[in-house]
């Protein structure tokens, strides 16, 4: 029996979502909690790019969502059945729809007059704003992805699960993100050959702490989601 093995590595656009918010002070690295709520998780055929995911095949689904601490992989659950992809179909793209806002905690060392180790566990972030420091606990805040018109192609927000959005446009009150890649080789699979699939995360880089003011002082709303990097495994 032939076996498929490809190994998917790709960055969740996120970085993206930072693009257009230079800040001084700048820090990154590994979150002690991450966590996200996926809602669908869908592969795409052939003629998809990475603006659009086009007759793509639905292989998990959560409309009240699934909640996965991304940090720790034994509670990261499983999200998608690879056996409901096609047989015979050749997909090359994939596209994950989760929830607008994160839950991200940890510190981090910044950078500026008065480098500090700040905290998350402050008020929450929104489209506006960052997650403000806490200094003390490091717990889980919320933290959003904020408006704007000038990301990548591969990422949109949406209304509503299963909807359609302007790539590269992050809209005012649509509460929720499409994100899309490319797979590094297509894939199709055969009749009586079942693919199993794994997601695995890499949250080298997943807080960020962007100081507006440069100056390194816990004081702000500075942190944000970062990018994790996913390995997606087929076997």
């Amino acid at each position: 029996m032939k076996k498929y093995f490809k190994i998917i590595t790709l960055s969740l656009s996120l970085t993206i979502l930072l693009a257009n918010h230079v800040f001084a002070g700048a820090a990154k690295g590994r979150p002690t909690s991450y966590l996200v709520t996926a809602h669908k998780l869908e592969y795409c055929t052939g003629v998809s790019t990475l603006a659009s995911c086009v007759d793509s095949t639905v292989v998990g689904e959560n409309t009240s969502g699934t909640e996965m601490d991304l940090s720790d992989s034994s509670s990261a659950v499983s999200f998608g059945n690879a056996g409901l992809l096609e047989v015979g179909k050749t997909y090359t793209h994939a596209q994950i729809t989760i929830t607008r806002l994160f839950k991200v905690g940890g510190s981090l060392l910044t950078t500026g007059g008065s480098a500090a180790t700040c905290k998350t566990g402050g008020t929450a972030g929104t489209e506006d704003a960052g997650g403000a420091t806490d200094g003390t606990s490091g717990a889980a805040q919320a933290m959003a992805a904020p408006d704007n018109t000038t990301y990548g192609e591969d990422l949109n927000s949406v209304s509503a699960i299963g909807g359609t959005g302007t790539a590269g446009t992050l809209t005012d009150d649509e509460n929720f993100l499409q994100f899309r890649w490319r797979l590094s080789e297509s894939f199709t699979p055969q009749a009586g050959k079942i693919p199993s699939m794994s997601i695995a995360f890499d949250l080298s880089e997943a807080l960020e702490f962007n100081d507006g003011a440069g100056d390194g002082a816990c004081d702000g709303d500075d942190f944000y989601p970062g990018a994790p990097v996913i390995t997606n495994t087929f076997n």
